[in-house]
């Protein structure tokens, strides 16, 4: 074999292996349609070929921006059988790098204010090998990267208390953290499905993991459809899985459920295993991928849970940089063999960040005597009020357990005037009743963490801005309830 189809670190080289041993294995599945692993291959090798005509070579900047999850694999493929970089498609990856091209499935439009030097191309339904034939698209003709170590994926963070950092993942990197979740994508056994769309990294960091090791992903929310395709693994933040979960009128379980991004609550556990055999929450991030997991099933005497490591090392340490015993909150550290070690242009968040071959996410945490992990909070978001160090996420998290609300965030009253006092905004269901659901959060936040830690002013907004998993933006919250009060909507209490 030669070219990319030679490379160890390839996970196009790992579909196309697939394809050749079992290429009646079905790849990708949909309410319409069914990939096996020849076809997706056939599809991947006729978009490397559409993309070498365009110009794209090695080290060449691919922006894909789809919903369509076949277009949007196909193009991620594509990147790794050309040896290109490869990015999700957002304003400040543009910004940041205007050089290249912009792949857009029909679903989309091109987007406004490109640069000129960022050539957008429409995937058209000629780029599928049904409607034409490609005489480039061979396995011989793509030379795949020149160093395993090259720079491959470009992503961010997530930005919820900043500006995003760009960091980037190597070919090595992509493929050794897919290989290392192989617990999770047991071959063809492993029917996977998705709850976060095609558009964000969390997608495509389990399928890619899902195609190197021989899976099958279910492109479907539909809970009937999920059932009848046996799907074994479902995966989404905790804001997707709750909402999927409300809108499920399945009759039985599904085996397993991961969520990542943001804290659960207990109300939200117990609410998941009443879907799910299994709830994983997943601690991981961009920078180290999965780290550490608490899984919880419902036992004889309630909701049982343990914390098991995965491959990394996962230390709670004081400020002396000692291991904490269970119970006492410390700071999180992480190491591994395929984390990054730096940001892109940011060397004082690096130098804050990447210590001694660690990562330090920033998250204060305790382990329980079972092993579980429990998140604490944040340094970065802690609010400082009248010397009291108040965790915002603690107060969400009490504020999420209330019937009706179904995101909360907070942060400090942005208006000048008001004092050192905190804020809560609410993002109700549908069918809840505004004044008496805020009412109900507020005073059980006045019972269980206490008045200090009480929001002093709450307000409703039709949504609350999220990152990709979940995860409030709470400066963005902030913005708008500046723009409410400006406005003189008064807060609801």
């Amino acid at each position: 074999m030669i070219g990319a189809i030679g490379q160890t670190s390839n996970i196009a080289a790992a579909v196309y292996r697939h394809a050749q041993t079992a290429p009646d294995q079905e790849a990708l599945v949909a309410l319409d349609i069914r990939l096996s692993y020849r076809a997706l291959w056939q599809i991947s090798l006729v978009f490397a070929a559409r993309m070498k005509a365009l110009g794209v070579g090695r080290g060449t900047m691919v922006f894909v921006h789809s919903r369509d999850a076949i277009a949007s694999v196909a193009v991620m493929l594509g990147t790794q059988l050309l040896g290109s970089r490869f990015e999700l498609y957002s304003e400040q990856g543009v910004a940041r790098t205007p050089t290249g091209f912009l792949l857009y499935s029909p679903d989309q439009r091109e987007p406004d204010g490109l640069p000129d030097t960022l050539s957008a191309v429409q995937m058209t339904p000629a780029w599928s090998p049904k409607h034409t034939k490609v005489p480039d698209a061979t396995p011989e003709s793509c030379p795949g990267y020149l160093n395993a170590d090259d720079s491959w994926w470009t992503m961010y963070t997530s930005g919820t208390t900043g500006k995003p950092k760009a960091l980037l993942l190597s070919y090595r990197m992509a493929f050794d953290r897919s290989a290392a979740v192989r617990g999770d994508f047991s071959g063809a056994e492993t029917r996977f499905c998705s709850l976060f769309p095609c558009t964000v990294r969390p997608f495509f960091v389990r399928a890619m993991a899902a195609l190197l090791n021989g899976s099958t992903i279910v492109d479907s929310l539909d809970p009937a459809f999920l059932i009848k395709e046996q799907v074994t693994l479902v995966a989404g933040a905790p804001r997707h899985a709750t909402d999927w979960a409300a809108k499920s009128r399945a009759t039985r379980k599904l085996p397993k459920l991961q969520v990542s991004g943001a804290a659960l609550s207990k109300l939200q556990i117990e609410d998941l295993l009443r879907h799910f055999d299994v709830v994983e929450d997943v601690y991981g991030s961009s920078e180290t991928n999965k780290a550490y997991v608490t899984y919880y099933r419902a036992g004889p005497d309630g909701i049982e849970s343990a914390g098991v490591p995965q491959d990394s090392v996962v230390e709670i340490v004081d400020d002396q940089g000692q291991p904490c015993k269970a119970g006492a909150p410390g700071l999180i550290r992480i190491k591994n063999t395929y984390s990054v070690d730096h940001y892109e242009d940011a060397p004082e968040a690096t130098s804050r960040t990447f210590r001694d071959g660690w990562f330090l996410p920033g998250d204060r945490a305790s382990w329980s005597e079972s092993g579980a992990l429990s998140i604490l909070g944040r340094t970065d978001t802690l609010l400082n009020v009248d010397g009291d160090k108040i965790d915002p996420v603690a107060i969400e998290s009490v504020l999420m357990s209330v019937s009706g609300v179904r995101l909360a965030a907070v942060f400090r009253d942005p208006r000048p005037e008001s004092g050192p006092v905190i804020l809560a905004a609410f993002e109700l269901e549908p069918e809840a009743n505004h004044d008496r659901t805020l009412e109900s959060a507020i005073r059980k936040c006045l019972a269980e963490i206490g008045p200090r830690w009480t929001p002093a002013t709450a307000i409703v907004l039709p949504a609350i801005p999220t990152t990709p998993d979940g995860t409030p933006r709470r400066q963005e919250c902030a913005a708008l309830a500046q723009k409410m009060f400006a406005q003189s909507q008064p807060p609801i209490v």
